[in-house]
């Protein structure tokens, strides 16, 4: 499922699913993946999709995140004006379905096949995380803005996840995935 998701995000890279359609689709891995193991027998909390509070190192790891990811991308893109599209439909889609898929879902898969071992499967799911970012590879961009955007993607994917084992809800996550994109729906990067 996995490899068929990063297919579906290469594609949109490509600009072959525009916008909208990614935000529809890219609920349908997350629904089915989490689905899946919601029928195998795996509980909602184990799969993150239950609300507790957010702890103050889980906080800090967000706030983290989000100044990553921001100071990753703005100092490589022009403001192109408010999109309120962008910013209230497709970047909360973009953040939720993301997050349902590879915290509720791959990340519970990943301390399975690793035996119940927090920090390889958090290790595990930020590189299939950082993976799924490949697509800039097939669009021309230079060797170096692709490991950028691999090493941003890997460390978000680190910190999303340890935040969402550390505080057994994913809800966080997809609120601060969300306002990331909210932010970054609003630049386009400079070619």
């Amino acid at each position: 499922m996995w490899a068929a998701y990063t297919i579906l995000q290469t594609l949109f890279v490509l600009g072959r699913v525009s916008e909208d359609g990614m935000a529809l689709l890219s609920f349908i891995p997350g629904l089915l993946a989490v689905g899946a193991l919601l029928a195998a027998g795996l509980s909602r909390q184990e799969c993150f999709l239950v609300y507790k509070p957010l702890s103050w190192a889980g906080f800090a790891v967000l706030v983290g995140v989000f100044v990553l990811g921001q100071a990753a991308v703005l100092p490589v893109s022009v403001w192109q004006g408010w999109n309120w599209c962008a910013a209230l439909l497709l970047a909360p889609a973009s953040g939720i379905s993301q997050e349902l898929f590879f915290r509720s879902a791959l990340l519970p898969v990943m301390a399975i096949l690793l035996k119940g071992r927090s920090t390889p499967a958090l290790l595990a799911h930020a590189m299939l995380f950082a993976a799924w970012h490949i697509g800039p590879l097939f669009v021309g961009a230079p060797w170096w803005a692709v490991l950028a955007v691999l090493l941003v993607a890997f460390l978000a994917g680190l910190g999303w996840g340890w935040q969402v084992q550390r505080d057994g809800t994913v809800v966080w996550a997809m609120l601060q995935h969300s306002l990331f994109w909210v932010v970054g729906m609003q630049f386009a990067l400079v070619a």
